[in-house]
């Protein structure tokens, strides 16, 4: 379940009640630094709660906290900050002082069964809201709780103050700034909302040096691209690691942006047969780093890619785009609908059904040429698709697209995507 930090301040605290707060910081840090401590020497977590409780005089749930504060941190943690500690060796702050500095963290975890916190519980006092804070009992003070007044900006109140009504835990954190003030955060879960299920998919063509692209719903395509990594092929393995990062960041924000899925294929590059320079480049392409980043990021989920890149092939003859481009249109008409795939796929002389043979004056079809490598691009009259596109508006419709709506889709005026990660 999704957690939210609420931010809030003690806005008034009575002066008594600020030297009982400052002794609970004090009690909480020197249990931190106790609990750090008793456990790089190996001492078991139920032992140390158990020293620190008759040691310090705080109660079980404060220990229990303040060990849990500690419980990951790595060796040789310097509290307070090393800054803190240099400017004490300088002689430039007192001991005093740094002390305060050092001390001024407090932890509170929520508890369901104590109406959402109990050592530092958010109440309303005479119509003002409080936070009910558990302090250690002083000389001759036997009252239990101070009552400071709490401030939280009005639109989180609004928003979430129905969280914090006792129903659900909360985690209260203050923080006592370097001007005296004090910062309270409220850490609580947030039900998950439901998500609807995508309805677009975003279906990638990896190559050797750039991922390809098609943003897709039922029977439209919304928009097609490509990014370029070509460093990724030259790169050491650190670098690539970066440059797959990068990758992976675009395609999540060009995925949120058209709230759609992504997909990628499930290809093994082990049985590929070349000449020597496409072993060498498809043998740098990093399918599984890839996927792999992509399923942490945003989600994605591998998918088989058969047949796609036949298909594209076909498609590209048509609409103008290159291969990729159109190879992951059809794969994302694959997942989308597996059906209408499949009747592209399986049409006579590799040209999709409902799409005329001829240009419609009886002259054949004339196809365009798909030059040769990994990373060819479709080309008309001298230019790659972008430029002709940027010149003309894209290639002129093809006579018979029409009774396709998905391969329709794809003409050459759609606006086409090419980033750049280096």
């Amino acid at each position: 379940m999704p957690k939210l930090a609420i931010p809030a301040t003690l806005a008034r605290i009575d002066p008594r009640d600020e030297a009982r707060l400052e002794e609970l910081y004090r009690r909480f840090d020197n249990a931190r630094r106790r609990a750090y401590t008793l456990k790089q020497r190996g001492i078991p977590k139920a032992e140390v709660e158990r020293i620190l409780q008759e040691q310090l005089g705080l109660n079980s749930r404060y220990v229990k906290d303040a060990y849990h504060s500690i419980k990951d941190l790595p060796p040789h943690v310097t509290f307070g900050g090393l800054k803190l500690q240099r400017l004490r060796e300088r002689g430039e702050i007192s001991r005093e002082e740094y002390r305060r500095r050092r001390d001024s963290l407090i932890v509170s975890r929520g508890d369901r069964t104590k109406k959402g916190n109990l050592n530092a519980r958010i109440v309303r006092v005479d119509g003002k809201l409080m936070l009910r804070i558990n302090v250690p009992p002083g000389a001759g003070v036997s009252e239990r709780w101070i009552y400071p007044e709490l401030f939280i900006p009005g639109k989180y109140l609004r928003r979430y103050g129905h969280l914090l009504d006792g129903g659900r835990p909360y985690t209260v954190t203050i923080k006592r700034r370097e001007d005296g003030g004090h910062d309270v955060r409220i850490v609580v879960e947030v039900p998950e909302e439901p998500k609807p299920e995508p309805k677009r998919v975003m279906a990638l063509d990896v190559n050797a040096g750039h991922v390809d692209f098609a943003v897709a719903e039922r029977e439209r395509v919304v928009a097609t691209g490509r990014i370029n990594c070509h460093e990724v092929q030259h790169a050491s393995s650190n670098k690539t690691d970066n440059l797959l990062h990068a990758t992976a960041n675009k395609i999540r924000d060009i995925a949120r942006h058209h709230g759609a899925r992504v997909v990628y294929g499930r290809l093994s590059t082990a049985k590929f047969r070349g000449n020597r320079g496409a072993n060498r480049r498809v043998k740098r392409i990093p399918h599984r780093k890839l996927g792999s980043i992509l399923e942490y990021k945003c989600g994605a989920e591998p998918r088989s890619e058969a047949y796609t890149t036949k298909l594209g092939v076909c498609l590209s003859h048509l609409v103008g785009l290159d291969v990729h481009k159109c190879s992951a249109a059809a794969f994302a008409l694959k997942v989308l609908d597996y059906g209408a795939f499949k009747a592209l796929r399986s049409s006579p002389d590799g040209i999709p059904r409902g799409v005329a043979s001829d240009e419609g004056d009886g002259s054949p079809r004339r196809r365009l040429s798909a030059g040769s490598g990994l990373t060819a691009l479709h080309q008309a009259d001298g230019l790659v698709h972008d430029e002709a596109a940027s010149r003309g508006g894209g290639y002129p419709e093809i006579p018979g697209i029409r009774g396709l709506r998905f391969p329709r889709s794809l003409k050459t005026d759609l606006p086409c995507l090419r980033v750049k990660i280096c």
